[in-house]
């Protein structure tokens, strides 16, 4: 049975988000304050151009998975290097997710039950989610989306009398090496967690000639939605206070008052963002998995990693302030410009090679 072309896109919906819950939002607000909208605008257009070049590598021998695509143009030594640096780091993604949801469920919903209940808990369904593979993943993806495509308006639909455009000013105060760094970190978080998708060889779509443009609608999709975020925290709230929210999409949905009755309802209305959790780490998962496959290596190791992955989580972010201070100033260094490096040094060899 093919991939479903629609559930596989729409997991771009929430990968392309999970980076900005509590560490992007808050860093690019405190540092682009207004002009953190002109960052968006850019860092969208140059994730565009960096979406482009991972739609080559899809298109490229579109019957194999990355780790063959990269060991067919890398060659048999270098691959093996390229191959296990990807893996880390997307093994590091998966603990960065195990942390980030902790600290969230921590913070706003159950902030006296230890950290190891929250976080078993929440591998469990993860576990069960990737067991089945890319099929299951992208029908719960899916689903998922149309659950948040609801929360989305009907948040919109409730928010947007309450913006006031006075808080957007001074338009054109912030400098543009600002807004440029901004465009850069936006970029960074936005769009590398893509790169997972490419674990997927494109043929093993129903329709792979659409697929493409399906990767493209939920891209943009994502893109429109993070826009509008940043545009209704600021012209709600105003950038000063903006700046100090720890959770500004937590605090944006607690504005909601539906018809004066229905009030209170933030702890349904960020479902978004746990969605957005809950789907990165079953593809960063799934990722690490498929890996296991290529070594083809005992499928014990993989659950081996689970553990690691789990104990990680716990000791190396056990300090919120210094992992918010690894997060913002070394973790999207670390990921971002790695994967980039490779997105581009393999457009480059692919078309040397055809």
């Amino acid at each position: 049975m093919k991939i479903n072309n629609i559930g596989l896109s729409s997991i771009i919906f929430f990968i392309t988000e999970t980076m900005f819950l509590h560490a992007g939002l808050t860093e690019i607000l405190n540092s682009a304050e207004t002009g953190s909208i002109y960052s968006i605008i850019i860092g969208g257009l140059l994730s565009i151009i960096i979406f482009f070049l991972i739609i080559r590598i899809i298109n490229y021998e579109k019957d194999l998975n990355i780790f063959l695509k990269i060991e067919k143009v890398y060659g048999k030594k270098v691959s093996i290097i390229i191959n296990f640096i990807i893996t880390l780091l997307f093994t590091l993604y998966f603990i960065y997710m195990l942390w980030s949801i902790n600290t969230y469920v921590q913070n706003k919903y159950l902030d006296s039950t230890p950290s190891f209940i929250i976080i078993f808990m929440f591998l469990v369904p993860v576990i069960m989610s990737q067991k089945n593979g890319i099929k299951t993943i992208s029908k719960v993806s899916l689903f998922l989306f149309f659950i948040t495509l609801f929360i989305i308006l009907f948040s919109i639909f409730n928010l947007y009398s309450s913006i006031e455009f006075e808080n957007f000013k001074p338009l054109f105060n912030t400098p543009i090496m600002i807004i440029i760094k901004n465009s850069f970190i936006f970029s960074s978080y936005f769009v590398t967690p893509v790169f997972m998708l490419l674990i997927t060889p494109k043929n093993l779509t129903n329709t792979p000639k659409k697929i493409n443009k399906h990767y493209f609608f939920f891209f943009i999709l994502s893109l429109v939605n993070m826009l509008l975020l940043f545009s209704f925290i600021i012209g709600i709230f105003g950038i000063d206070l903006a700046k100090i929210l720890s959770y500004p999409e937590y605090s944006l949905m607690k504005k909601i008052n539906y018809f004066d009755f229905i009030q209170h309802i933030e702890n349904i209305s960020t479902l978004e963002w746990l969605f957005s959790i809950f789907i990165s780490s079953i593809i960063s998962l799934n990722f690490i998995k498929e890996y296991i496959n290529y070594l083809n290596i005992n499928k014990v190791v993989f659950y081996i990693i689970i553990i690691i992955c789990f104990f990680l989580s716990l000791i190396i972010f056990n300090n919120t302030t210094i992992a918010n201070n690894i997060i913002k100033n070394y973790f999207i260094i670390t990921f971002y410009i790695p994967l980039i490096l490779i997105i581009i040094s393999f457009n480059i060899l692919k078309r040397n090679k055809s």
